[in-house]
């Protein structure tokens, strides 16, 4: 039996299949002949439509699509899902910021309110970096977060006497935002 196999991106279609002699073309079980480890293997290539490898060598498209499932698996926890990946995003962005801010580039206080300004937008700049390197670890932890968040805005909707969790998420959402501004304001203003 030979297969010959041109997939194509879009359709992941088997171009030739030569069933056995005994078998005819037409027949509804063409494909019962093909070995269990040859479908498997056929499954693996229309699942990952093309293969981009990096320059270290590893397959992109798995990395891209294990980031995919982790964030459609964070979907399914809904408001509590986006909830912990928010709350984690929070954290990084606060942390990595004061350990950038005073740590890898420590600057004179007293600078100047355009150079204070102009070192904010640097430091930002790193920290957004570093955000797109470490995102998939982050969305892991908001996946393993998420049933604890889940009982935490429960818990916070109840005790505050919140309609819905979506007013109670925009109330946490918004103490994020305002925190990180804040911190970042205040940073910056004191080294102007």
């Amino acid at each position: 039996m030979s297969i010959s196999l041109a997939l194509n991106p879009v359709t992941c279609a088997v171009v030739h299949f030569r069933p056995p002699p005994q078998m005819p073309l037409f027949s509804a079980a063409r494909f019962a002949g093909i070995p269990f480890s040859t479908k498997t293997h056929l499954l693996r290539l229309c699942s990952t439509t093309s293969t981009n490898t990096g320059s270290n060598g590893r397959d992109d498209t798995s990395q891209a699509a294990s980031s995919n499932e982790i964030l459609a698996r964070l979907k399914r926890y809904g408001i509590s899902g986006v909830l912990s990946y928010g709350l984690l995003n929070t954290a990084y962005y606060l942390t990595t910021f004061l350990v950038v801010w005073f740590y890898v580039t420590p600057a004179p206080a007293k600078m100047g309110y355009l150079a204070a300004a102009e070192r904010f937008l640097k430091v930002m700049a790193m920290v957004w970096a570093g955000s797109q390197v470490t995102k998939l670890i982050r969305a892991g932890g908001a996946l393993a977060l998420s049933p604890f968040v889940d009982r935490g805005l429960s818990w916070f909707t109840n005790k505050m006497g919140f309609e819905s969790q979506g007013k109670a998420f925009m109330v946490i959402a918004g103490f994020c935002f305002g925190l990180a501004f804040l911190m970042f304001v205040i940073v910056t203003l004191l080294w102007a």
